[in-house]
Parts: C-alpha cells; structure tokens; sequence
C-alpha cells in the first residue's frame, strides 16, 4: 500500500502564509513519513516549475496522485470532450514525472437524492462522460476512481463501474456516514473495485430532537467508522491490496493539535495486520 496525505491542512502544519504553499506540502509530506498527496497537473506547465517539482518527487521516492476536474453536470458533451483530451495530454506529459499512480474523480454539485436529474439521468451522464476519460486513463497506466464524495451510495458507483469500462472507485471512508451507509457494509461492496481511499475517521451522534446525525472529527482508529475492519475488508477483497493509494484525511476532535492526532494516527496505522513500512 502507498500511504500518503490529503488533508484537512492544518494551521500548524505551517502550510499557510508560506511562499510556496504546494512545496510546503511536499515537504509536510516528507517530513511526516508520507509517500503520496495530490497535486494538480497545471503546476507542470511552467519548465522551471516542473523542474523543481520533478526533482523534489525522485528526490523523496513520493507518487502523487492527481484529480481530473472535469465538470460533467452542467457542461455540454463538447466541452466535456474537450476538457477530457486536455487531461489526458497533460497527464501523457507529466504523469512520469510525478509518478502518478491513479487519478481521482468528483462528481461534483449533485446527488442521489435529487428530482432532476434523477439518480438514472446521472449515472447515465456519468457513463458516457467518462467512459473515454476512463480508457484515456488506463492506457496511461494511471487508473481513475470517482470517489463517494456525500453524493452516491457505494452501491451507486458499484453500478457506475460496472457501465463504464476500467473506472474504479476512490472510497471516502467517512463520507458514507455523511450520506447514510454503514461504513463496513459500503466498504465490503466497494473493495473489489477500489483503487484508493481517503483513509478517515469520524465519530457520530444522532440527534433525534433536531432529525440530524452529527459527525465529528476523529484521530485514525478512534472514531466510529471501523478503518481496522475496513482495512482487513481491503486486504482479503480486493485484486491488488499492495497497490492501493491510502491518503489519509485526517479531521482532528476540535480540543486537539493536529501534529499529536498525526502521531497518535501513525501509531494505529502501524498496529494493522501486514503493515510494512517498506512497502508505504
């Protein structure tokens, strides 16, 4: 597994107000025993720009994931296509360079819940949108993902992959809560299918005088999600467990510093069955 970070960035992780914000999140990464994080492909068109940034990643052995931000809902097909062939260029040029493993994918502003468009005229816009992003993708060795991004069930993307050749799934793990699944359910119907994950914990509380299910932060392993059983789900369900791409997203209990809930997360994910410094 290549154990990396996403977020949520902290005030103390020295990000902010800084020169080079993204380099000081390479570095965050390496500082902190990361092997991957996300980058957008923009900052590779500058030469001296990609140099620095290409240098930095052989330097440190990191793998950076990218996501595609293609506007599906709202857009027209044409653009779509457009927006599409520019990704895959961009990602042909670069993708070596950052040594990216897979790309991430959101929908975007729209979900299962809504009247128009219906849950049916998504996915079918989905599948043909993505559909040639997809294949793109996978000729480039670097597979895509849609991520459960509080839009779509598990069930809903399981659905999606199945239309649309060589997509996966990017698992949130907190935001099935966010949306109404049990996590270790969701997970179990995702796992063949998941390239990667945002590795997050939550604790929850329903509130019944108010009709809502609170979701608070969590350090990794503390909360209520069951990343320990989501992890063994992964191991013994999915066809490449050794290539999954886990970044973290870490929302620490408000009283809490995120440099200790970055500590005291590392020491779960070390205790997990077949854990392999070597190989993160």
């Amino acid at each position: 597994m290549i154990w990396g970070y996403a977020g949520v960035w902290l005030k103390e992780f020295g990000v902010y107000g800084v020169e080079d914000p993204v380099m000081a999140r390479l570095q965050f990464l390496v500082d902190h025993g990361f092997h991957s994080g996300g980058i957008s492909l923009r900052e590779m068109r500058d030469p001296q720009r990609r140099d620095q940034i290409a240098g930095f990643v052989a330097e440190h052995n990191l793998q950076l994931i990218t996501h595609a931000g293609i506007r599906v809902f709202g857009g027209d097909l044409d653009t779509i296509r457009r927006r599409t062939e520019e990704f895959l260029a961009d990602l042909q040029a670069y993708r070596d360079l950052l040594r990216v493993p897979i790309v991430a994918f959101g929908a975007g502003p729209v979900h299962r819940f809504m009247d128009k468009p219906s849950l049916q005229e998504q996915l079918d816009l989905l599948t043909e949108a993505l559909t040639p992003l997809a294949a793109g993708c996978h000729e480039l060795g670097c597979p895509l993902g849609i991520e459960n991004h509080v839009d779509y069930y598990c069930s809903d993307l399981v659905e999606l992959c199945n239309r649309v050749p060589h997509l996966g799934i990017f698992l949130d793990t907190g935001n099935t809560f966010t949306i109404g699944e049990k996590p270790i359910p969701a997970a179990r119907e995702a796992a063949p299918l998941v390239i990667g994950t945002h590795f997050k914990d939550h604790n929850v509380y329903p509130d019944e005088r108010n009709l809502t299910f609170i979701v608070r932060g969590a350090v990794l392993g503390q909360g209520h999600v069951g990343l320990a059983e989501i992890y063994r789900i992964l191991l013994e369900h999915n066809p490449d467990p050794d290539g999954l791409v886990m970044l973290w997203e870490l929302v620490p209990p408000a009283e809490m510093d995120g440099l200790e809930a970055i500590e005291q997360s590392w020491e779960f994910i070390r205790s997990l069955p077949g854990f392999d410094a070597g190989n993160s």
